[in-house]
């Protein structure tokens, strides 16, 4: 090791293509200057930060106030409602000014505290590592953060620890890792110094490295680190997650277009009326423009929409889905595939041995009780079970505790491999489950071999016992691994003789297992018969160890090769383990299939097992004459099937599988992008860190927060705190629910918008005496007009799902969110309410002489009579209405004001308070000349009640007419869940 301070020109350049695996710890030692024995010296640190940066995965800058504050600062309904208050301000109407810029400002003020809200919540990444470490540096131990290790440390490792960086393993004591959200697999990895020779070796057998953010699961090591920060295995992935998606959705870009095209709308309109005056801008004139350019204008939508997405977030929380990015929420309404995994999601991930086949014993019923280690066992001969037997069949055992010295030679030894090829513990804790006197119990270790735990302890064979009390003695392990998909253990009898103990896949198993071609085939029989009950099979087999076959010391056992133990192995029997699905799986299934939606089953089980669960919660329908043979090849295989095919050959498919056995992260990764291919809108469930580049692609990434790695939450836009399906449903449900209400909100605001614009543009052809364009609104009327309609369109956007939400099919993805049912309801509703708005404008303007003075708008004189009651008829008028509509766009088709929706109209309380206030309102302003005469410009009114109740009235009746002729002329699609499975979205 280098005496001098290093320099960061001498220190090496780190190929992450390095396979570390494969030197020895001596040649790494040595490219990395460091000492096996005593570690680095304190000022050999410096350098190596310098060079390779601290060890942390590095995240993009959250967003800051400035640059949030920005972003509000171009939005251009902010500046265009500044422009115009600095018009009102130069035309001397403080009121008018004051009014617009304050408006800008509130919603400003309002847009930025909500999206810095969230923001904040969402920019922050979690930290990948555990934040301190102990290494070994001048030969002391010493407890450091975890960003300060370099490449060349020295880490001690113990049971419990997350590994702070990519690690060369140097000595072992009994040590384990898991790696289950870096590889998948759900076993522990036991690790070994022992240089590999393959480069090509993978990730999860690189027995001698252990890697960034995995847990010790056992044991004691120290590692040599030869990776950091984003040179990691799980940096890599995170590097690859940094460039978030779009930051504008459809819905988003959509609204921006609208603005956009609104300000010109706004220009011309305002230029339209000047060119009237010639351009002559008198204050009048000028006002008449800017009541133009307002009539058009959103105001508050930004707001509203922002408000609606928080509060849909919070919202999906109290059902069990955390939204991460607020935007995925408009997604969620159009999602078409749903990719899901089968364990613990669409199944309880609680394995529970139920059935068992034992040569000459036959089968075996387990009762099924969870990770309880009681329960009956029944001894069945030729019949398998799916319930416990009746009390009148013949020929069944029953066998309970203390059942152990009465088993028979076969089911002892079936029983005595599953308990010591094993590395899960059952333990009683010291609480009571419930209201029971059974106490709780706890378990560790891997479900499958927690359920052959649970099995052994109710033939009273625990491991505990069978090694203390039995004199069974564990002399080393052959740990599990994904290629080999097997793992033995060997023991020391009390008598002194070594057995070796195997369990694993039975496919695999079976053929190191003593040849028997007749019992081989009753084995492949029974594994596909309960592959196709929805059971996982595990094979257990087992024989004595010769004295001459290899020595009996630690070092001999370290490098045997583990192909001399596991061969000709006796046949011990299967287990058969059963993941029942949710409850509510089949439902929420069937609930998907109601809403077109088509789902999807990626799973690491046998093909077999994942048909019949696919069967069972309905994915594919076990009708032969829709299912036939053909078919259910075209949508049901296995991963390493569809990796081996090409994007053309995927592409040319007719359907995407629904059911992918033995699928693997890339398999995930392969199927998002041809669903992408295909313009599906897809939501993708993960729990591992490498589902992340799935999760991040997908449209909808969905995270599983109970199982759920740090950097599969981080790639995600909801995460499932259940970990359930079901939620899945709830979450698309409340999407479909989101996005309507924005809709109706939206088509609320553009009838109310079109009907004034329309209003004020027709009206430039009503002068006064001076031939001067006086306009039915002033900018101040339509500010209130504004304000008004906020409460109602806040109430729309919180508005139930429709009955029919989940029976109608997906939004398609390209659909513009103004689709043909919204443009229908705009042009009726706001020609409708222009027209009783202006007939009674123009009515009270006309029968009361027309526009009698010049210049009503800054002083008033008996002239502007008319003009002043017809201005309080229309605002009248037009409050109402607005309240009214906003009880129309509640639904497309329920009829609210008439029938049974009636009740539900006049137990609105928001509604009823809005009535009251605004008429109580509008009552001050019209009858206080201070407040309406002076500030709004109108005056009282008297008959002109009739016309504004009578069109109240007319309004709603033709609102709920116009329903029912939609209902007729165009009937809604509702979706025929059975062609779901098969015919794609």
């Amino acid at each position: 090791m280098p005496s001098s301070i290093e320099l960061h020109d001498h220190l090496p350049d780190l190929d992450p293509s390095t396979p570390w695996h494969t030197l020895e710890a001596s040649e790494i030692a040595a490219t990395l200057q460091t000492n096996l024995n005593v570690g680095l010296a304190p000022h050999a640190v410096a350098g190596r930060l310098a060079k390779y940066g601290p060890n942390l995965i590095a995240s993009k800058q959250g967003a800051t106030w400035v640059k949030i504050l920005l972003a509000q600062l171009i939005d251009p309904m902010n500046w265009l409602f500044l422009a115009l208050g600095v018009v009102g301000f130069l035309l001397a109407d403080y009121i008018t000014g004051g009014f617009l810029t304050a408006m800008a400002l509130i919603n400003l003020g309002l847009s930025f505290s909500q999206e810095y809200a969230a923001e904040k919540t969402l920019a922050a990444l979690k930290s990948l590592s555990s934040p301190s470490a102990t290494i070994v540096r001048e030969g002391s131990e010493q407890q450091i953060p975890t960003a300060d290790i370099v490449p060349g440390d020295i880490v001690v490792l113990i049971d419990g620890d997350a590994v702070p960086a990519d690690c060369r393993v140097l000595t072992v004591t009994d040590f384990e890792t898991d790696e289950s959200l870096l590889t998948g697999e759900s076993m522990p990895v036991r690790k070994d110094p022992a240089t590999l020779t393959s480069p090509d070796e993978p990730l999860g057998d690189r027995i001698n490295m252990v890697y960034s953010s995995t847990i010790v699961s056992k044991g004691r090591a120290r590692a040599l680190v030869i990776s950091t920060g984003m040179s990691t295995q799980i940096g890599r992935i995170a590097s690859k997650l940094q460039d978030d998606k779009s930051d504008l959705t459809r819905l988003q870009k959509s609204l921006y277009k609208m603005y956009i095209s609104l300000i010109f709308v706004a220009i011309a309109g305002a230029l339209i009326v000047l060119s009237v005056g010639k351009f002559d801008v008198t204050y009048q004139l000028g006002m008449y423009a800017v009541t133009v350019a307002l009539s058009v204008i959103p105001a508050g939508l930004t707001t509203v929409l922002t408000v609606t997405l928080v509060m849909g977030g919070k919202e999906m929380t109290k059902h069990n889905a955390i939204v991460r990015k607020l935007k995925s929420l408009e997604t969620l309404g159009s999602v078409t595939h749903i990719f899901s995994d089968k364990t613990g999601t669409l199944t309880q991930a609680k394995m529970v041995v139920v059935n068992c086949w034992v040569p000459s014993v036959g089968h075996v019923y387990v009762e099924p009780r969870g990770i309880e280690p009681i329960g009956n066992v029944f001894i069945t001969g030729n019949v398998a079970l799916e319930s416990d037997p009746s009390p009148d069949m013949l020929n069944v055992i029953k066998l309970g505790k203390g059942s152990a010295n009465t088993l028979n030679d076969p089911l002892h030894d079936f029983a005595l491999c599953a308990s010591l090829c094993n590395l899960a513990s059952v333990t009683a804790s010291s609480e009571l489950a419930g209201d029971s006197k059974v106490p709780a119990y706890t378990t560790s270790g891997s479900p499958t071999e927690v359920a052959l735990q649970v099995f052994a302890h109710k033939l009273s064979m625990s491991k505990p016992s069978i090694e203390f009390d039995g004199g069974w003695q564990p002399v080393y392990d052959f740990q599990f691994t994904s290629t080999l998909k097997r793992m033995s253990v060997v023991y020391r009898s009390a008598d002194g003789s070594l057995k070796v103990f195997t369990k694993g896949a039975a496919e695999i198993l079976l053929g190191l297992c003593t040849p028997d071609p007749e019992r081989d085939e009753k084995v492949r029989v029974m594994v596909d018969d309960f592959a196709r009950r929805g059971l996982r099979v595990i094979l257990l087999a087992a024989r004595s160890i010769h004295a001459d076959e290899v020595q009996d010391t630690p070092d001999a056992w370290r490098s045997v090769d583990r192909r001399v133990i596991e061969r000709e192995l006796d046949f011990l029997g299967l287990a058969a383990i059963y993941d029942p699905p949710r409850p509510e799986s089949a439902s929420s299934v069937r609930q998907a299939h109601e809403a077109g939606i088509s789902v999807h089953m990626l799973t690491g089980d046998h093909q077999q097992t994942a048909l019949s669960i696919a069967y069972q919660i309905g994915i594919l329908d076990q009708d032969p004459r829709r299912l036939t043979p053909e078919r259910l090849k075209a949508v049901c295989t296995t991963g390493p099937v569809f990796d081996a095919l090409s994007e053309a050959e995927i592409d040319a498919m007719d359907y995407l599988p629904l059911v992918v056995a033995r699928c693997s992260p890339e398999s995930k990764v392969k199927m998002i992008e041809a669903a992408k291919r295909r313009q599906f809108i897809s939501a993708m469930t993960g729990d591992g860190v490498n589902d992340s580049p799935s999760l991040k692609i997908a449209d909808i990434g969905i995270a599983m927060g109970l199982s759920g790695s740090d950097v599969a939450k981080g790639a995600s836009d909801i995460v499932l705190a259940d970990d359930n399906f079901a939620t899945i449903i709830v979450a698309i449900r409340e999407g479909r629910r989101l996005y309507t209400n924005i809709q109706r909100f939206l088509l609320y605001y553009w009838i109310g918008l079109l009907a004034a614009a329309i209003i004020v543009i027709v009206n430039v052809a009503v002068k006064d005496p001076a031939g001067v364009p006086v306009s039915p609104f002033t900018p101040i009327m339509l500010l209130f007009l504004f304000v008004a309609m906020t409460s109602p369109a806040a109430a729309i956007s919180i508005q139930p799902a429709s009955p029919t939400t989940m029976q109608e099919p997906p939004r398609p993805p390209t659909e513009s969110i103004f689709n043909a049912e919204i443009i229908r309801d705009t042009l009726f509703y706001s020609l409708g309410f222009m027209a009783i708005c202006l007939g009674a404008y123009e009515l009270v303007l006309w029968t009361g002489g027309g526009v009698a003075a010049a210049e009503c708008d800054a002083t008033y004189t008996e002239g502007c009579e008319a003009l002043y009651r017809a201005r309080s008829t229309i605002l009248f008028l037009y409050t109402l209405l607005s309240l009214v509509q906003s009880v129309h766009c509640r639904s497309y088709r329920t009829v609210e004001w008439m029938g049974p929706g009636l009740a539900k109209t006049l137990c609105d309380k928001t509604l009823m308070v809005c009535i009251l206030v605004m008429v109580v309102v509008l009552n001050v302003f019209v009858y206080v000349p201070e407040i309406g005469r002076d500030g709004f410009k109108m005056g009282g009114v008297t008959w002109e009640w009739g016309l504004i109740i009578g069109g109240t009235l007319l309004w709603i009746v033709a609102g709920d007419v116009w329903k029912k002729v939609k209902d007729a002329v165009w009937p809604l699609r509702r979706v025929n869940p059975d062609l779901v499975q098969h015919v794609q979205v």
